[in-house]
C-alpha cells in the first residue's frame, strides 16, 4: 500500500479518510511484525552456525558406574566420542547403541551432558549365564540372550547352565544369538519367562531342548527334571516347583529324577547319581587258540598218557619178581 502525504490525506472524503488511515495502521502492524521475524530468524540462524561450530562443544568426557571387564579407555574408543566433537551433530542414540554392541559385556550404556559439554557415559554390565554347543564350539550368552562370546571349547567348571539344541544357534558377540530352529526357540522363551518369574531360573544348570517330547531340566546339578513334550509347560514347571520345595525342606542334598511327565502328578525317584552307570571293562587276558596250539596240547596229553601206562604196566612185574624172589 502506497502511503499518501498529508496534504492528500486533508483532501479526502472523510469516509475516505478513515478507511484509509485503518488500513495504513494495519500495513504499519503487519510491517514491525514482518521485521521482528526477520531479525528473530537472523539471531536463530547466527545462534545455530555458532552452536555447530564454537558453541555446544564436547569439553570433557567421564565414565561412571559398574563395570570391570572395560577400561576407561576402551569404552571411549568404543563410543567414538572425541574432545571438541559437537553436540548438537552428534546422534547420542547410537552412540549408546554402538557401545552396547561392541562392548558385549555392556547392558546398557547411558549418556548425559551438560551445556557446558560434559559427557558422562554411565555403563551397567552383564555377566555370562548360558552356554550352548554348536559346530564351532561354543557360544556364551547373557540371562537375555545376547552373546558375550564365541570360543571354541567349552568352559570348564563355569556354572553357566548349559543349553542344548539339536538345531543349534548362531551367533554375533554383542548381538542376541539365533536359533536354527524356530520350535526350539518358542519353548526355550517359555520356559525361561516361567523359570524366571518362579525365581529359579539362576539354578538351572542344563536346559536338554534336544528332543521336542522329551524336555529335561537340571536343577541345581542334583535333580532332573523330565517335562515331556512341550505341552502344558506351565502346569509341569508349577508341579516341578512345588517338589523341588518340598525336597530341599527334607533333604537339601537329594538326588533324584523329577517325572513332571504327566500334569498335575509328579514322581520322585531318587538316585545316587545324574550320572550314567559306567560299565567296567574285563581286565582278563584273551588267549588266541591256533590249530598248532591245540594239536601240540592233544600231544602232550597223549605222551603223557602213553608213560602213565608203561609205568603202570612196569610196576607189577617188579611185585612179582620181588615176591618171587622172597619165596626162594
Amino acid at each position: 500500500m502506497k502511503e499518501l502525504s498529508p496534504e492528500q490525506v486533508a483532501r479526502m472524503r472523510p469516509e475516505a479518510r478513515e478507511r484509509y488511515e485503518k488500513r495504513l495502521k494495519i500495513v504499519k502492524r503487519n510491517r514491525k511484525i514482518l521485521s521482528a521475524v526477520c531479525i528473530a530468524l537472523g539471531v536463530v540462524a547466527v545462534v545455530l552456525a555458532l552452536s555447530m561450530t564454537v558453541l555446544f562443544n564436547i569439553s570433557s568426557i567421564k565414565i561412571a558406574g559398574t563395570g570391570t571387564t572395560y577400561g576407561e579407555k576402551e569404552i571411549v574408543m568404543a563410543s567414538g566420542l572425541n574432545v571438541g566433537d559437537n553436540m548438537v551433530r552428534t546422534n547420542f542414540k547410537k552412540v549408546e547403541e554402538r557401545i552396547e554392541k561392541s562392548l558385549p559385556y555392556v547392558m546398557d550404556a547411558a549418556i548425559s551432558k551438560t551445556i557446558s559439554g560434559k559427557i558422562t557415559i554411565k555403563i551397567t554390565e552383564t555377566k555370562a549365564a548360558i552356554v550352548i554347543a554348536s559346530d564351532d564350539g561354543c557360544i556364551i550368552a547373557d540371562a537375555q540372550g545376547k552373546t558375550l562370546a564365541v570360543q571354541n571349547n567349552l568352559p570348564e567348571n563355569s556354572k553357566l547352565m548349559l543349553l542344548k539344541l539339536k538345531g543349534g544357534a548362531t551367533a554375533t558377540p554383542g548381538e542376541a544369538f539365533a536359533f536354527s530352529e524356530e520350535d526350539e526357540k518358542k519353548i526355550y522363551d517359555q520356559l525361561v519367562s516361567e523359570l524366571t518369574a518362579a525365581g529359579m531360573f539362576k539354578d538351572i544348570t542344563e536346559m536338554d531342548l534336544t528332543q521336542q517330547s522329551s524336555i529335561k531340566l537340571i536343577y541345581q546339578g542334583r535333580l532332573r527334571l523330565l517335562l515331556g513334550a512341550s505341552d502344558n509347560l506351565t502346569e509341569k514347571i508349577r508341579g516341578g516347583i512345588k517338589a523341588i520345595e518340598q525336597e530341599n525342606e527334607r533333604n537339601p542334598e537329594l538326588i533324584a529324577e523329577v517325572n513332571l511327565t504327566i500334569p498335575k502328578k509328579v514322581f520322585v525317584n531318587p538316585l545316587d547319581s545324574l550320572e550314567p552307570p559306567v560299565e567296567e571293562e574285563t581286565t582278563e587276558p584273551i588267549t588266541e587258540l591256533t590249530t598248532d596250539t591245540v594239536a601240540q596240547e592233544n600231544g602232550e596229553t597223549t605222551t603223557q598218557k602213553e608213560e602213565e601206562n608203561e609205568e603202570t604196566s612196569t610196576q607189577p612185574s617188579q611185585e612179582n619178581t620181588e615176591g618171587n624172589t622172597t619165596v626162594a
